[in-house]
């Protein structure tokens, strides 16, 4: 599959998805990103948090991925 590029960041941009390794590291820090926040989440709130935590939670956990990935791909 051949992508036409005109700059730079196309390039760096079309190399770094197509490495496993960089994908792999970048998925196991989000993963452990995300779950130290729900340890967190758990540990604040007892052991026994509301609907609306776990919600807020997820919602945090999900915008923090999407964060990261657009900072990894501007790179």
């Amino acid at each position: 599959m051949a992508i036409k590029t005109e700059n730079n960041y196309g390039r760096k941009f079309i190399k770094m998805i197509h490495n496993p390794q960089t994908r792999l590291v970048s998925l196991l820090k989000q993963t452990a990103y995300v779950g130290l926040g729900f340890l967190v989440m758990l540990l604040i709130t007892g052991g026994r948090p509301s609907g609306s935590i776990v919600g807020l939670s997820v919602v945090l956990g999900i915008g923090f991925v999407a964060w990261d990935e657009n900072n990894r791909s501007m790179k």
